[in-house]
């Protein structure tokens, strides 16, 4: 059966039929914030509770974490050695579970529960939606699918008024891949998935403004190299469509 993605409203959630997925969590970002002397509470419950409910009005059969489920890299600390496996236990005992890995989620093997599914940084492909965290190229099964989901870019748009007052909001991304380009990694290609890009779940992840050029640039994964950005369609959480890139 054919699955189309939806983008749950107010919620930097996607849908797919029964299937919940989320991206970059970074359970343990406070222990950042702390050695910078930052004192942040734990956000580990409140985004336990927020998935919590995702899934309850959802009625979500499978979870999945898009990679970065970890924050520190390189190593473990003391913070996620004690909450990511009580998380992971939690939601694997409710509900079928799987994470992806990220880029900072090395070390994640070593705190997840035999009933957690782990997939290789190269992602793997879903019916018609192949999921890949987006620091990595896909395994060339993604050219199968309609659609490729990741995360890792965590993207946001910067509003600025008249004023001078700067704010950033999270956003979705959707966008052509470039036959081309990815002809050099991946050799003839018939059809090409649509690109979407996820916002982070943890408010406290931050993000990159994809309006401004010298984030994208500085930020940019190998498919978003391969992606047509300037027509990517962009969209608010609460689903108001702002229009193309490159005419904002």
């Amino acid at each position: 059966m054919s699955q189309e993605p939806k983008f749950i409203t107010n919620e930097p959630a996607l849908l797919m039929e029964k299937t919940l997925i989320v991206s970059d969590l970074h359970l343990g970002i406070e222990y950042e914030f702390y050695q910078s002397g930052i004192k942040v509470p734990s956000q580990t419950e409140k985004i336990k509770q927020k998935l919590d409910s995702l899934l309850r009005v959802t009625k979500a059969k499978t979870l999945i974490f898009l990679g970065d489920t970890k924050h520190k890299v390189p190593g473990i600390s003391y913070q996620e050695m004690r909450e990511i496996p009580e998380l992971l236990e939690y939601f694997s005992s409710k509900t079928k579970l799987i994470c992806v890995m990220g880029n900072h989620d090395p070390g994640l093997e070593d705190l997840a529960p035999k009933t957690v599914s782990l997939r290789p940084t190269q992602g793997f492909l879903l019916d018609n939606i192949y999921l890949n965290h987006g620091h990595t190229w896909p395994a060339k099964d993604f050219l199968k699918a309609k659609y490729i989901v990741i995360g890792h870019v965590q993207p946001q748009i910067e509003f600025r008024d008249r004023l001078g007052y700067v704010w950033r909001e999270q956003v979705w991304l959707r966008a052509e891949l470039n036959k081309t380009k990815l002809k050099e990694k991946y050799g003839k290609i018939k059809n090409l998935p649509e690109l979407i890009i996820m916002p982070a779940f943890n408010p406290f992840a931050g993000g990159h403004a994809i309006n401004r050029k010298v984030e994208v640039k500085e930020h940019a994964n190998p498919l978003v190299k391969c992606a047509n950005m300037k027509k990517a369609k962009i969209y608010l959480l609460d689903g108001t469509y702002l229009g193309e890139l490159g005419k904002l």
